[in-house]
């Protein structure tokens, strides 16, 4: 997998580097789109060229143009007041015609470019790079004609001297629909001045890429033994159960030889997770104790978080509901600690189901009361209702209406 994340900034890298091509089209999913954004962030700290990203939603050239404009102004207008505060001198006036929204999308954005290629200091050392890089395209042939426009230019006058485009598309752009004639013009090999990039995160890739580095001798041991715990938990994902174990027992001897308590607490956390899929309960209680003590030595609390929730499951199913209890109870405090607010909601919710069961109903309200009160502050309307719900429950069998209709009326506010 690092691999896949190496060669990605190596690419993008080498492409903000070079003076010969404009346009990188980058062809990613929508899920893929964050990991780029990602990796030219990183290249934006450790370089010397100025970056404008551009994450908005494209729909059709005029809304969308718009949209950056307005994005673009935003960010300017807050360096404007840093600028103020340490007395530099402001930006020149945003051109009238990238500011107008009955001007041509493509004109806009090439003076929109060509206005924030003026704010660099020295143009030999460094360059622009322009990042068009849509979460969503909904109109992928309206998007490619669109980059086709905006990059074309003159050799004599290039408008984009001193530039780089990186442009996202969608993996696969049909132009079935198309005459022969629109479909040459709109082929990527037609594009001037731009070559292609596809970006491969698909989980079939991302498991070629650990199986690649495991078989790869040049990787130090470490980086290969990481590598191979994330195939054994795919192998667990996929209930390949047996191949999960023997990778599982070969990291245990490995981080244990070596003395790093925190993979060692994952590598166990893992067999007890098999071992509990599996029905095999007295190994798995007994790999998941082992796997607290050893992230308690590595102080990994993600790894205990991640036990003591497979504990308090696991108790849940077999209805031990004071074993139960006490590990929600302790996975709560550290999702707190690791401001993980969804699974403590998780626990709450758990814990007064718990509760209930032990017939303490006092703790039961107060569990599902915090919880509704987090979901609330969070927004999270799915946990609030639920929680709600089970606090309606209580009510009613206490036989407490006037917290029934408080709860009726809240439950009728939500969206």
């Amino acid at each position: 997998m690092r691999r896949l994340f190496q060669d990605l900034t190596k690419r993008l890298q080498a492409f903000v580097a070079q003076r010969d091509v404009l346009l990188l089209l980058v062809r990613c999913r929508d899920e893929d789109c964050a990991f780029v954004i990602k990796t030219l962030d990183s290249i934006e700290e450790a370089g010397p060229d100025f970056f404008w990203m551009f994450v908005n939603e494209f729909v059709d050239p005029v809304s969308y143009v718009e949209a950056v404009v307005r994005t673009f102004r935003e960010r300017v207008d807050a360096l404007a007041v840093k600028l103020a505060e340490s007395g530099d001198p402001p930006w020149p006036p945003f051109p009238a015609a990238a500011a107008d929204p009955k001007a041509q999308p493509v004109t806009r954005l090439q003076l929109l470019f060509m206005y924030a290629r003026t704010r660099i200091p020295d143009l030999e050392a460094s360059h622009l790079v322009a990042a068009l890089l849509p979460l969503r395209i909904a109109d992928p042939l309206s998007w490619r004609t669109f980059l086709r426009q905006l990059t074309a230019y003159d050799p004599l006058a290039p408008w984009c001297h001193h530039m780089r485009i990186l442009a996202r598309e969608n993996p696969r752009v049909s132009m079935a629909v198309l005459s022969p004639d629109l479909r040459e013009r709109l082929d990527p090999s037609a594009f001037q001045s731009t070559e292609i990039y596809d970006v491969d995160f698909t989980l079939e890739a991302l498991q070629q890429a650990t199986k690649d580095e495991i078989a790869d001798s040049s990787v130090p041991i470490p980086d290969r033994m990481q590598s191979l715990l994330l195939d054994a938990n795919v192998d667990y994902a996929y209930r390949r159960y047996p191949i999960a174990i023997e990778k599982y027992e070969l990291l245990r001897t490995f981080y244990a030889t070596v003395g790093n308590h925190a993979l060692l607490g994952a590598t166990l956390n893992g067999l007890g997770e098999v071992y509990a899929a599996t029905g095999r309960r007295e190994l798995a209680v007994e790999h998941f104790e082992m796997a607290i003590t050893a992230s308690v030595e590595g102080d990994c609390n993600p790894v205990l978080l991640n036990v003591a929730l497979n504990l308090g499951n696991l108790y849940l199913l077999e209805k031990m509901w004071p074993q139960a209890v006490e590990h929600y109870e302790a996975a709560e405090a550290l999702a707190a600690a690791l401001l993980n607010a969804n699974v403590k909601l998780l626990c709450l919710e758990n814990i007064g189901a718990c509760r209930l069961e032990l017939a303490d109903y006092a703790g039961a309200q107060e569990a599902w009361q915090r919880g509704a009160g987090l979901a609330r502050a969070l927004g999270e309307h799915d946990a609030q209702r639920r929680l709600l719900l089970r606090l309606r429950a209580l009510y009613g069998q206490a036989r407490m209406r006037d917290r029934v209709s408080a709860v009726d009326d809240e439950l009728r506010g939500l969206p």
